[in-house]
C-alpha cells in the first residue's frame, strides 16, 4: 500500500498516528518488566494498566459532549499527544507504585484527549466512496509499527535500560506533537 493513495491531511493523520503506535510499542511488550524493576508484581502490572485503561474508557465517554464542542480538533489531538509525552517523561521518574498510578492516570487522560479527536479528524478526512482503504492503512501501519517497536524497545532496554527509552518516547511523542501543533488549520 502505497502513500500516494491518500489525500494530505489522512497521511498525515497515518503517520502521527504510526509514530504513535511506534512509540506505545517499544514499551507496552516490556511492561511487565518495568514494573517489576521499579519494585512492583505482576499483580501490580496488571492493576496499573486497569487503572490506565478504565481512566481512558470513562473519561472517553464523559467527555464526548465537551470534545464535540471543541472547534478544532487538531488542537486537541495535538494537546493529548503533548500531555502523552509528559506522561512517558514521568515514567522514567517513577519509584513507588502510587507514583506509577498518578502516571498511568496522566497517561489516561492524554489517550482520551488523542483517540476521540485523532478519529473525529480521520471520518472527516477519509475518502467517503473508499473509506476501506484509509481505514485498512491506518490499522496495517499501526500493526506494522508495533511489531518494528517491539524489536526496537527490547533491544534498547536490554542495551541501554529504560530511562533512554523514555526520554526517546517523550522526545518522539513531543515532536510528533509539535508537528500537529504547527499544522494549517486548512491541512489537518
Amino acid at each position: 500500500m502505497k502513500l500516494s493513495l491518500y489525500n494530505k491531511a489522512i497521511k498525515l493523520l497515518l503517520i502521527t498516528s504510526t509514530l504513535g503506535s511506534f512509540i506505545f510499542g517499544i514499551f507496552s511488550t516490556f511492561y511487565v518488566t518495568y514494573v517489576q524493576k521499579i519494585g512492583g508484581t505482576i499483580e501490580m502490572a496488571g492493576a496499573s494498566m486497569a487503572v490506565f485503561s478504565i481512566v481512558s474508557g470513562v473519561l472517553i465517554l464523559a467527555s464526548a459532549s465537551v470534545e464535540s464542542s471543541i472547534k478544532n480538533k487538531r488542537l486537541l489531538y495535538a494537546s493529548g499527544i503533548l500531555l502523552r509525552s509528559l506522561s512517558f517523561l514521568l515514567f522514567a521518574f517513577v519509584s513507588s507504585f502510587f507514583e506509577l498510578l498518578l502516571v498511568q492516570i496522566l497517561l489516561g487522560i492524554s489517550v482520551a484527549m488523542v483517540n476521540p479527536s485523532f478519529d473525529s479528524l480521520f471520518t472527516k478526512y477519509s475518502n467517503k466512496e473508499d473509506s476501506l482503504s484509509d481505514w485498512s492503512g491506518w490499522e496495517g501501519f499501526t500493526a506494522i509499527a508495533i511489531g518494528v517497536a517491539s524489536l526496537v524497545g527490547g533491544y534498547t532496554i536490554q542495551h541501554f535500560g529504560f530511562t533512554v527509552v523514555f526520554v526517546g518516547m517523550s522526545l518522539f511523542s513531543f515532536a510528533t506533537g509539535i508537528f500537529v501543533l504547527v499544522q494549517d488549520d486548512k491541512t489537518l
